[in-house]
């Protein structure tokens, strides 16, 4: 690794839902057996940012993070020399750095297809705005996927929010159509939320079935939510109302905008089909890990260093 060390900032002692994230690149990098450190946003952290290291971070709000609204609300040092890579950061912040030090990270949506170059099925990345798009995916390294599982008990669990605003951007109505759908065919809805990752793991391995359902709006910009990754991950079958899986999952992804049908298509398979679906969807999302995404993430940056020497070529 070309870097110092990478330093994950922020979302280290607050709560926040993309703290989740942040512990997943902070864990996969130990893994990796590159330098890493994970720092609360505050400024007596400043110091822990060195020329030569790779910053991590997401301006995110929430209950615990208030918004941001001028440069000196920010505590992430600007040092020289350090490279930035930046989730929805405001231009406030970023039009401060040397864009040869500059990445911006978002999240796969549809807009993001006019990028200049796809590196994936759903991995792309715009030299114009030094933009890297992709999913979260699981956070599990590959060989750490857990083996297939099946479960005949009743219970569907669901980890994670169940939530909705005025905008409409949550999942409450489609996670409605959901519980009626379950409970046509017995089933029971149980929702469980803040545990730790590995109870994640044994609620997910523990439920019938494993959906990764998303709101009206996600549905409508094809957002691919983490928990769809991370349900095949644990070794469990999982499907969605995303239609954009179809790309990624090829012939073993169940989906149809009936959340009718798509239940009832798995509750069909036998033990023995269901184990198969479920070996097919892991060998697939296999590159959409922590792994990949920072693998990405400095691929990126090696194309924002060859496009500045191009350009200083071309100066010349």
């Amino acid at each position: 690794m070309k870097y110092n060390k990478i330093v994950i900032w922020g979302l280290r002692k607050k709560y926040h839902t993309h703290r989740f994230i942040h512990k997943a690149f902070y864990e996969n990098a130990q893994k990796l057996g590159f330098k890493v450190i994970w720092v609360e946003d505050e400024k007596e952290n400043a110091h822990v940012v060195e020329k030569g290291d790779l910053v991590i971070s997401a301006e995110m709000v929430g209950k615990m993070v208030p918004e941001k609204t001028k440069f000196e609300d920010y505590n992430l040092p600007i040092v020289d020399g350090v490279y930035y890579c930046l989730h929805h950061f405001k231009e406030i912040f970023t039009d401060k750095i040397d864009k040869r030090y500059l990445l911006k990270l978002c999240v796969y949506t549809n807009n993001v297809e006019s990028s200049d170059q796809k590196w994936g099925d759903v991995t792309y990345y715009d030299s114009k705005t030094q933009t890297l798009s992709q999913p979260w995916g699981t956070h599990l390294l590959y060989e750490e996927f857990k083996k297939p599982v099946f479960n005949k008990n009743k219970t569907v669990y669901w980890v994670g929010s169940i939530w909705n605003d005025k905008n409409n951007h949550g999942n409450i109505g489609e996670i409605n159509k959901l519980k009626e759908v379950l409970i046509k065919y017995g089933l029971k809805f149980k929702q469980v939320r803040f545990i730790p990752e590995w109870l994640n793991s044994f609620f997910v391995r523990k439920s019938r079935i494993a959906p990764a359902i998303g709101g009206e709006i996600q549905v409508k910009v094809n957002y691919l939510p983490c928990r769809m990754f991370k349900n095949i991950s644990f070794g469990q079958l999982a499907f969605s109302n995303i239609k954009k899986f179809n790309d990624i999952l090829k012939e073993y992804n169940i989906y149809s905008e009936n959340m009718d049908e798509m239940v009832n298509r798995i509750l069909k398979l036998s033990k023995e089909e269901y184990i198969d679906v479920v070996k097919h969807q892991q060998e697939l999302i296999k590159n959409y890990t922590y792994k990949n995404s920072l693998e990405n993430i400095f691929r990126a940056f090696d194309q924002i260093e060859l496009a500045h020497r191009q350009s200083q070529t071309n100066e010349q």
